[in-house]
């Protein structure tokens, strides 16, 4: 008999964050997620995101045994910024039975109905800085540690209850060349020129220094992605604990900000060495022990994760993307980077996708979020 229980102790909720490394435990590919930034994102007092969001967990059990797990969201601001009634759904896992997925979906449709939704969507999180998008390609591939992982079998249970693809990422992978292009290196030289833009180097990663920076990255993302599906503003308080997420992991070779004459940010892009060797040696825990094999693979990696990039519209067309992933790429090649892996980036995102034809490169992942109504 399967049963569902929402989350509500600290118990529950370690083992609804814990049930993926089981579930993928003899899986090469799959990489566990930080499960203290885990505890933050699924704590409604430690989520600034509550303010506009209305989230539960579930826990599906056969036996006694926990067999499945998925967050239901009602984000607000989302719902009125695009019209809609929907309840999103994220961080869904599940064994391979098709009963248990019924039951982690109807306990989203039953949350969904008694707040007046008509539609459920997902993969997706209550901000776009949230995991999102379920795997539909690159199943024999590592995931980074900001993107999930899920089995091939779950596309084949999502088609058969009826979901039909929303919105589609690809995935990257691009092989560091042992010399950057002279044509994107004259580009980025002449970007600086024409438009009285400099690069700011960081020169310390302390909280004080860094989070202004970090602030500026968010309020560009809000403006550069807003047309982009499903994005919602990230407000202020999240930024703050966005902030103290991303700062640890910032390695100041790949922090890439452009700032105009009068020190507004223009563009930026943000990447770190993976930590996914660590993370999967340590089951995504970085206390008690972990945090120490977590920085050293910092600096050891040998691939980069691009994190975020964005460029202010008005800059769109003068080549300053060119100008991020130069510099990127020439410190990538310092330190020996052997290739970089992009996060999702959109279908239909040609713009930043035309970058990687002057690299040798693939596209071996793709992900996407589904939606169907919740009465049919």
């Amino acid at each position: 008999m399967i049963t569902i229980h929402p989350v509500q102790t600290k118990k529950d909720l370690r083992a609804f964050i814990d049930f993926p490394t089981v579930l993928y435990r003899d899986n090469p590919y799959f990489t566990p997620y930080i499960f203290e930034d885990e505890i933050s994102n699924l704590t409604p007092s430690k989520n600034p995101a509550s303010s506009y969001c209305d989230f539960q967990s579930f826990i599906a059990r056969k036996n006694g045994q926990i067999v499945g797990r998925v967050t239901a969201i009602i984000n607000r601001f989302s719902n009125e910024k695009y019209h809609e009634k929907r309840i999103r759904f994220n961080r869904i896992d599940f064994i391979e039975d098709y009963d248990v997925f019924i039951t982690l979906m109807d306990a989203v449709k039953t949350f969904g109905k008694a707040h007046g939704m008509t539609e459920m969507a997902g993969p997706l999180g209550y901000s776009d800085q949230d995991k999102e998008g379920l795997l539909t390609q690159g199943f024999d591939q590592l995931n980074m540690f900001v993107t999930f992982y899920t089995a091939s079998y779950y596309v084949d249970f999502f088609e058969r209850y009826g979901f039909v693809k929303d919105a589609t990422w690809n995935e990257y992978r691009i092989k560091v060349p042992k010399q950057i292009p002279e044509l994107l290196v004259k580009i980025s030289k002449r970007v600086l020129e024409r438009n009285n833009l400099h690069l700011v180097r960081v020169k310390n990663k302390r909280f004080k220094t860094l989070a202004p920076y970090i602030k500026k990255i968010f309020r560009l993302m809000n403006v550069t992605y807003d047309h982009l599906y499903g994005y919602v503003p990230v407000k202020e308080e999240l930024m703050d604990m966005l902030a103290k997420q991303y700062i640890p992991l910032v390695n100041l070779d790949y922090i890439q900000l452009v700032c105009d004459e009068q020190e507004n940010l223009v563009a930026f892009g943000l990447m770190i060495p993976s930590p996914v060797k660590a993370l999967k040696e340590h089951r995504g825990h970085l206390f008690p022990f972990g945090i120490f094999s977590f920085f050293k693979e910092l600096k050891q990696s040998r691939v980069l994760d691009m994190l975020l990039v964005a460029v202010d519209p008005q800059y769109k067309d003068s080549g300053v993307l060119s100008l991020i992933f130069v510099d990127a790429l020439t410190n990538a090649i310092k330190n020996n980077i052997e290739y970089a892996e992009t996060g999702p980036e959109l279908l239909t995102n040609q713009h930043i996708q035309s970058l990687w034809k002057h690299f040798e490169h693939t596209q071996h992942k793709s992900r996407s979020a589904f939606v169907r109504p919740i009465e049919e």
